[in-house]
């Protein structure tokens, strides 16, 4: 399918062609190669989308997130409006009436189009990515949501244009959960991946850390000392409900969930020293992984959960292994001068990120699933730690102290920019970033 500005059709007509999209959507992806150098990401334009009357702040509200959106995937840049063509006055409910040969006067190579209505109390969100130079669309969404949940239609729209240009969704419907609050008294919170929506868990009164989203988003799993002892709970994000997974006598740590949301690994002292347990998510069945004299921790699972990356000292210093997801097969992937915390596996299997403590402090980096090729991601005053990755592997969130406060942080792993994720003033620590919605 393809339109010149002479035969765009009104909305309702093009609205009734989003049926045949998939056809559309389905063309190969943008060649678009992500490279350090800023001129590679390209250039769109996101104007104010048009609204009935009474909602123009709404339009002017998902325009700007929907921007974000796509400045912080890293594959774009948002045209400035003072760079709009001269004639430009806004959008309009009629998608019939954008002057194409206006914008093509611009550098930008895609206008992101929205009109957004109400129906029976929602709104309604119908939203398209142009080709400027080919005057047609190329990716078009109706979303339909309650009135408090705009910010979802917007994050949805914003994967779709990802989608489009890279082949992968980006991570904008993703959330992120951490630890907040006081040293005495954290909570789990939760939060989308951007900083909004911020909600409070647990309120346990107590110190709650470590929190591990299950593969579904629909639970966390995280560590509590609110009945006086270090234990593991899991909670259910609708309902709130809390329950034990695990309450053995000494430590009950670092729960991570496998792939497969029925078992979870998770480090446990009941036999004398810290070791690797498997454990099935209801609570039963707790097999033991490790057995050595030295302390082994942080397990993480790859993404088909058939290995455990983990730290153990068993070498003299903290180091970076991994294991078959039944023990076996022990071999050291860490290979830097220093000391190895929280590895974590990329959703893509090909990395895994994790902090390394040297002369220079405490910063992340990231290396070769086989330990090769290291790469550091962080160089800042204060510590880095925590590290997390996006779904779409091309973001790692992680907590930091360089402002003097821990707070959230984002490094891209293509351009190595950092960022402070917004809005999150709780003290935020050991994020864990989850799946899309």
């Amino acid at each position: 399918m393809s339109w010149n500005r002479a035969s765009i059709p009104t909305l309702a007509v093009l609205l009734s062609l989003l049926a045949f999209a998939p056809h559309v959507f389905a063309q190969q992806p943008v060649g678009l190669s992500v490279q350090k150098s800023v001129d590679k990401r390209v250039l769109l334009a996101v104007p104010t989308l048009a609204t009935v009357p009474g909602q123009e702040a709404l339009g002017s509200q998902m325009a700007e997130v929907i921007a974000n959106d796509l400045s912080f995937s890293g594959l774009f840049r948002i045209l400035p409006p003072t760079q709009y063509p001269a004639g430009f006055t806004g959008l309009t409910s009629d998608p019939k009436q954008i002057n194409f040969q206006l914008w093509q006067g611009t550098p930008a190579l895609y206008l992101v189009y929205g009109y957004v209505s109400a129906e029976q109390g929602n709104i309604v969100a119908q939203c398209f990515l142009f080709d400027i130079r080919a005057a047609n669309y190329v990716v078009g969404k109706k979303l339909t949501s309650t009135q408090d949940a705009w910010r979802l239609v917007a994050h949805e729209f914003s994967d779709e244009v990802v989608k489009f240009i890279d082949g992968t969704p980006g991570v904008a419907t993703s959330r992120i959960c951490f630890s907040g609050g006081e040293p005495r008294k954290k909570e789990i919170y939760v939060a989308d991946y951007d900083g909004a929506n911020l909600r409070q868990v647990t309120k346990h009164g107590s110190v709650s850390i470590l929190p591990a989203f299950s593969p579904d988003g629909n639970k966390i799993a995280y560590v509590s000392y609110k009945d006086r002892y270090q234990y593991i709970y899991v909670v259910e994000l609708a309902t709130g409900k809390s329950t034990p997974l695990s309450r053995e006598v000494g430590m009950n740590s670092a729960p991570v969930w496998h792939p497969n949301g029925r078992q979870l690994a998770l480090v446990l002292s009941k036999d004398a020293n810290s070791e690797i347990y498997m454990v099935n998510s209801d609570g039963t069945g707790k097999r033991r992984l490790t057995n050595d004299k030295s302390v082994d921790s942080s397990p993480a699972f790859s993404p088909d959960g058939s290995q455990i990356a983990f730290v153990s000292d068993r070498g003299g210093k903290p180091q970076i292994y991994a294991m078959d997801s039944s023990g076996g097969n022990v071999r050291r992937l860490s290979t830097q001068p220093g000391k190895f915390y929280d590895p974590v596996w990329s959703p893509d299997g090909k990395s895994i990120a994790y902090v390394l403590e040297n002369s220079e402090g405490f910063e992340i980096w990231m290396m070769g699933a086989d330990g090769s090729s290291p790469k550091q991601l962080t160089s800042s005053p204060g510590g880095n730690e925590n590290p997390t990755w996006s779904a779409d592997s091309r973001h790692v969130m992680f907590a930091s102290t360089r402002t003097g406060r821990s707070q959230l942080w984002t490094a891209t792993i293509s351009s190595g920019e950092n960022r402070a994720v917004p809005g999150i003033t709780v003290g935020a620590q050991g994020p864990d970033w989850g799946p899309r919605r």
